[in-house]
């Protein structure tokens, strides 16, 4: 029995062995009656009747569903944001009360091999008016994603991706105001720009990590106003900052690197802990490359494999751990982007992900 105030605002039902929804069998939805006040929900699994408790509650307007299957229909509820992800997932249809969606896929580093992603490729999306007024966000996707049918008329857009892609897979989004486009992985290159052309509505355009941008393939845009790169190189920041002075176009350009940083530093998951402190950041840059380079020295055939790697990846959590008692300044971004390298790491290393989990999670100080 888990007691809980009737004041509650955000509650995680993920069924689980020890959680407050048993991990199999029946569960009481009615008990949600007692918290008038609840705005979120978090949910995994099949539905197990959450849609249809969902529903019967209009006080509840932010939905994040993990791992679900099958054809999702909410258009009976009045969430204004949901956030999805999930192999088995066919459908999606999505209420008029729609303000936000999310679709996630797990960091393929999280996968077992061979990667597979968690969202599938075919999904079919049904929004009101074609998605018309909708922010959507779509995180770690990798060249190969596409913008559901029933979604490209939305008005703003962000895509987190692994380190390329194409504009054309925006040809037709023409009802879109803002475009974000974030890089987690080197080189952080956007091919055929001149297909960004089609998006006549685009006035905000926001570009992270994008270290391949190539400002004179950049096409002009009519309605662009307000161009922002965070994290480049220090050629490209000039010159995007000379190509627009003088025009309606207002430029803002943050973490600019020279190249002769980024080919030291380029393929680190820590480079850009620079902005918060140089020292901090350089300290991080370089506890990654004694882990790196300490794992790639490990033979592919030495019998000892898992513990030598199982060492190196403990000590990468100690130096981050010395780190931020030193600084203080890992926080929920740089503890994400610190897991995110970890399990990269673990990965290239053959460690089980239950492993990798344990060995971080329970050695981290921060």
């Amino acid at each position: 029995m888990t007691a809980l105030g009737k004041g509650t605002r955000v509650l995680d039902l993920r069924p689980r062995k020890r959680g407050i929804v048993p991990a199999d069998g029946p569960v009481r939805w009615e008990a949600l009656d007692a918290l008038p006040q609840l705005l979120t929900v978090e949910w995994a699994g099949p539905d197990r009747g959450i849609v249809e408790a969902v529903a019967a509650r209009p006080n509840i307007k932010f939905l994040y569903w993990f791992d679900a299957e099958g054809d999702i229909d909410l258009s009976s509820t009045r969430v204004g944001t949901v956030r999805l992800d999930g192999l088995n997932m066919r459908s999606i249809r999505l209420p008029r009360s729609i303000e936000s969606l999310s679709l996630g896929r797990a960091p393929a580093h999280f996968d077992v091999q061979p990667p597979r992603p968690t969202v599938s490729r075919t999904l079919r999306v049904d929004a009101p008016d074609g998605g018309h007024r909708l922010d959507l966000r779509m995180f770690h996707y990798d060249a190969d994603v596409v913008i559901p049918e029933g979604v490209r008329r939305a008005s703003s857009l962000w895509l987190w991706l692994s380190g390329q892609v194409s504009a054309s897979v925006l040809l037709g989004l023409c009802d879109m105001e803002t475009l974000r486009l974030s890089f987690d992985r080197p080189p952080g290159a956007i091919t055929d720009l001149a297909g960004l052309r089609t998006l006549t509505a685009l006035c905000r355009l926001q570009l992270d990590e994008a270290y391949g941008l190539t400002v004179e393939e950049l096409p002009d845009l009519p309605a662009l106003r307000a161009l922002e790169l965070n994290g480049t190189r220090r050629v490209t920041a000039h010159a995007v900052k000379a190509r627009y002075r003088g025009s309606a176009v207002s430029v803002n350009v943050s973490g600019a690197k020279t190249d002769q940083w980024l080919s030291l530093h380029m393929d680190n998951p820590f480079r850009d802990w620079v902005h918060d402190s140089k020292a901090f950041g350089r300290a991080a840059c370089a506890a990654y490359d004694r882990a790196r380079r300490s794992a790639d020295a490990i033979g592919a055939d030495d019998p000892q494999r898992l513990a030598l790697a199982e060492e190196v990846l403990r000590g990468l959590v100690a130096d981050l751990n010395a780190i931020e008692n030193k600084y203080h300044l890992i926080d929920t971004h740089n503890r994400e982007t610190a897991g995110d390298a970890f399990h990269d790491l673990a990965h290239r290393l053959g460690v089980a992900s239950v492993d990798a989990h344990r060995w971080f999670d329970g050695g981290r100080n921060f």
